[in-house]
């Protein structure tokens, strides 16, 4: 078993297991545990009430550090009449060496949750005084075989029994070596965070529980600061700041992009050669770059091709000459203020989208006359010749041999080596 840099995964090693549970009169309590608790064991009841906290956090990892160790378990709750108050509260606790990697004892608290909580609403094993004995046994079984062989299988009777395998799962998260780097939400982070159910928002359903601490980091992503600020700004420490982000990036929730100042350079892509060929990203451009003040989806086809091509020109425009964005910015005002884009927005999907990359020289990508050649080819000339020779009836193979669009082709290759070498220099 490895782990996510490829060394092996130590085994899992529950020092204890503790069932905690609510009591009328004494309140959180450890009723009983694998081993038995001696008379140093007995200092966990001071933590019960944390094992057991409100109700709000039923079904989530509740982790406390004490001392060297660590307890973990998922607080579960029932309501039922059947129970005093109405309600029956426990907790299956794990305690575990503070030093060892944590993500699989979460897995683990999660399926005892579900595995007691099921058992308890079939049997009533847990809220009954006489089977105290017997869940002794159940924990002592469940941490000798989840210790030998990360698995387990317990029967408690002819119908119920215990049984599940650890999975260690760790994502491979990518590493970010430049903090200067700008997380860009690619959602609405603060209402993936909300209450409210994400279907009913159109939102995606997450592959895994949110630790509340990502709220502290969410916040602070505005498509703005670098990496490098939001661990300024962040109360938690910095190091936990880059972990949080390295799992948004990793569930694609955000992206890394080049910080945007006034006398940057950018040249093209070979990403831009292709948008104007998918209609649904030309429209979303437009949507973005805009910052949703144009919609060209109702529109007329051609109508939404032409606005798409103004947009995209001012992408060929900014590289051309490599010219910084503050002189963009005042030679182009006129068509930038027509066409209602934000010059920020504007920049940012360039870079989401990689039709631009930064430039770190002092060098242009093509000049103004080779750009607007380049961008009539890709975007006018060699698709109106293949029309052309489709409506006559001309196969698709014949098209692409015809003399006229072999000659346009070569020279569309030829200007984008120019760009790419010119870009890379």
């Amino acid at each position: 078993m490895f782990d996510s840099n490829g060394a092996a995964a130590a085994k899992c090693n529950l020092e204890a297991l503790l069932f905690c549970v609510f009591d009328k009169d004494a309140g959180p309590i450890v009723q009983c545990a694998d081993p038995p608790l001696g008379a140093d064991g007995y200092s966990f009841q001071k933590v019960g009430h944390y094992l057991l906290p409100d109700s709000t956090i039923k079904g989530r990892v509740v982790s406390i550090v004490y001392g060297d160790r660590v307890m973990m378990g998922t607080p579960v709750y029932i309501e039922d009449a059947f129970y005093h108050r109405n309600s029956f509260q426990f907790n299956i606790c794990m305690v575990i060496d503070s030093s060892k990697h944590h993500e699989p004892y979460r897995d683990i608290a999660q399926l005892l949750a579900m595995s007691f909580q099921s058992l308890e609403t079939d049997t009533r094993l847990l809220s009954n005084p006489r089977d105290r004995i017997s869940i002794r046994d159940v924990l002592a079984q469940l941490r000798q075989q989840i210790n030998d062989a990360e698995e387990c299988f317990v029967r408690i009777d002819m119908s119920h029994a215990i049984a599940f395998k650890v999975r260690r799962w760790v994502p491979a998260l990518t590493k970010i070596e430049d903090d200067t780097l700008v997380p860009v939400p690619l959602m609405d982070l603060n209402q993936l965070l909300a209450s409210a159910p994400r279907s009913a928002a159109k939102l995606p359903a997450l592959p895994f529980s949110l630790d509340p601490a990502v709220e502290e980091v969410v916040r602070l992503i505005d498509g703005v600061s670098s990496v490098q600020r939001i661990a300024q700004s962040c109360p938690l420490r910095s190091d936990y700041v880059v972990m949080i982000l390295r799992h948004l990036l990793h569930f694609n929730l955000i992206r890394l992009i080049p910080e945007i100042h006034m006398e940057c350079k950018y040249r093209l892509t070979p990403a831009y050669h292709m948008v104007l060929e998918d209609s649904a990203m030309g429209q979303q451009a437009v949507h973005y770059v805009t910052a949703g003040k144009r919609k060209v989806d109702s529109l007329n086809e051609e109508e939404q091709e032409a606005e798409v091509q103004k947009v995209m020109a001012l992408y060929a425009l900014l590289a051309c000459e490599g010219q910084v964005v503050e002189h963009f910015q005042t030679d182009y005002q006129e068509e930038i203020t027509e066409l209602q884009i934000s010059l920020k927005h504007f920049l940012t999907w360039g870079l989401l989208q990689g039709y631009l990359e930064k430039v770190e020289e002092h060098v242009g990508s093509l000049n103004k006359a080779q750009a607007e050649e380049l961008f009539r080819l890709r975007t006018i000339l060699i698709p109106e010749r293949k029309k052309l020779l489709s409506d006559q009836g001309q196969p698709a193979k014949d098209v692409n041999k015809d003399q006229q669009v072999v000659e346009m082709v070569a020279r569309l290759k030829e200007l984008q080596e120019m760009e790419q070498k010119s870009g890379s220099a």
